[in-house]
């Protein structure tokens, strides 16, 4: 008999909930768009009461289009955000996202520096200003009237889990963002006394940790209702977004990588080892994977480049606006974007809207076109916003490459972009790498996220899933384009460089 997985996968921008079969497949999908409230003093909050009756609306959908009877839920989602919520998981405050800019002055740690040794010993990163704790401190800040109702702090993914089984837990991934544990023995991950003593949040308002790989239990009754399941339904503990990206594109240990663009850019792979490496932002996590940590290469603004080119440049709602957006905006993009040569014809995209990660950390940094003349064309910055993308991946790769010991001449290229031929095609030339694009590449999370569960469940051995990973097309690098793109890259890098040292 074969076990259908209902695979819940939260973005920033939106909630995708996928009917996973035992061989990867997608029997059936649904989407929610998400809003984000932005404040003038550099806030981003979500509401995750929206969050869960958008997951009711998907899940309705996605279940009554497969036709399937569902045995399994798997949650995964986008991290370093934090969610206030009560006993039951329900939320008692705004969702501080990962976005969110207000932690420096309120974080506790941040000029701490005498303890960084003591952090990337145990923990493996040093407190940043847009941490779990730093989150914490701006919702006590901000939101002061939270704390008499709170019962935990937990990032996205478990306030869902939270929701559907009644249980507050967080996995030992999940928790990997409150900055507390102890991550040097991948079986015995469990808070650390002194850290959580340096951070000053409360351990009773910490979830406890769970088994990654033991079931939560059942929906209760009230959720078995809001997705259309049976009550019956188990759910395991949930995962961040990144690494069940990395399994849904095959990427189950360090022999292969993957570069999974959705709204951000991550370089997805495994280690059998705590690493990090902080000069360049790059560090590990616990996988739930047995025995393997999550290289976690977080490059930044990704495909939300693309949309802010196409939405606010192309087509913004303004005094200026002569048309409507089309459907078939994205296309259109693409295609203009394809009749421009390698190089854009010297026009050169910066990613970094939101600051830059690995592998050159800049809170600080911002993006924007370089190299327009009176001749550039809007054809022109569509071509320079795929390849500003694809350079910045390309700089992290040998980044990587240097912590697992793995010189990647082939990648995996999922997430939204993937859906780009042109964008995979160019990754190739910038990279000097084949390309697998894989298919239906926007799945990959939630595809991820139920091959974890039956590995985890006994149903499907690890070592199958990269066989069961399908791939739509494989790109070669273009001769004439590698060095065009080797040039482009060494300006890339160089104007990192000049604009870090004007700051």
């Amino acid at each position: 008999m074969s076990r259908y997985v209902l695979a819940i996968d939260l973005g920033t921008s939106g909630l995708k909930v996928a009917v996973v079969d035992d061989r990867g497949v997608v029997r059936a999908a649904a989407y929610e768009a998400l809003a984000t409230r932005h404040t003038p003093d550099g806030g981003a909050e979500q509401d995750a009461e929206e969050w869960w009756q958008a997951l009711g609306r998907a899940g309705r959908r996605a279940v009554a289009s497969a036709g399937v009877a569902v045995g399994v839920v798997a949650v995964t989602a986008q991290y370093m955000s934090v969610v206030a919520v009560d006993e039951r998981g329900v939320p008692v405050a705004p969702v501080v996202m990962w976005t969110d800019r207000r932690g420096t002055p309120v974080h506790p740690l941040l000029a701490r520096h005498d303890l960084w040794g003591r952090w990337l010993d145990v923990h493996g990163l040093i407190p940043l200003a847009d941490d779990d704790v730093g989150h914490v401190s701006v919702l006590r800040a901000v939101h002061p009237d939270h704390v008499t109702r709170v019962a935990s702090y937990v990032e996205p993914a478990d306030a869902v889990t939270a929701r559907l089984t009644g249980r507050v837990t967080a996995s030992p991934n999940t928790a990997f963002p409150l900055m507390c544990t102890d991550n040097r023995v991948w079986d015995d991950v469990h808070y650390d006394d002194e850290l959580v003593r340096f951070t000053g949040v409360d351990r009773a308002l910490l979830p406890p940790i769970v088994d990654a790989g033991t079931p939560l239990g059942p929906l209760t009754a009230e959720a078995a209702q809001h997705l259309g399941l049976d009550a019956a339904t188990i759910v395991m503990p949930a995962t961040v977004d990144s690494i069940t990206s990395a399994i849904g594109s095959g990427a189950i240990d360090s022999s292969r990588a993957a570069l999974v663009v959705g709204t951000t850019s991550v370089l997805a792979t495994h280690l059998d080892h705590k690493a990090h490496d902080l000069g360049r932002a790059i560090t590990t996590m616990p996988s739930p994977l047995a025995g393997q940590w999550f290289v976690m290469a977080e490059n930044g603004v990704g495909g939300k480049a693309l949309e802010v080119f196409v939405e606010g440049v192309v087509y913004p709602d303004d005094a200026l606006t002569v048309a409507a957006e089309p459907a078939d905006a994205y296309a259109r993009c693409e295609a203009a974007a394809a009749s421009v040569p390698a190089g854009a014809r010297g026009v050169q995209f910066l990613p970094w809207l939101h600051g830059s990660l690995a592998p050159a950390p800049n809170d600080d940094m911002r993006g924007g076109f370089l190299g327009m003349g009176l001749s550039t064309t809007r054809a022109d910055l569509a071509r320079a916003v795929y390849e500003g993308v694809a350079l910045n991946a390309a700089w992290l790769v040998p980044a990587v490459s240097d912590m697992t010991g793995v010189q990647y001449r082939e990648l995996t290229l999922g997430g939204g972009a993937a859906r780009a031929r042109l964008f995979a095609e160019i990754l190739a030339s910038a990279c000097g790498a084949t390309v697998h694009r894989l298919d239906a590449p926007e799945h990959a999370n939630a595809r991820g996220a139920a091959l974890l569960a039956l590995v985890q469940l006994g149903d499907l051995d690890v070592a199958d899933v990269a066989s069961l990973i399908k791939v739509a097309d494989v790109h070669e690098p273009d001769p004439e384009a590698v060095d065009v793109y080797r040039a482009a890259l060494e300006r890339h890098i160089a104007t990192h460089s000049g604009l870090t040292a004007l700051a």
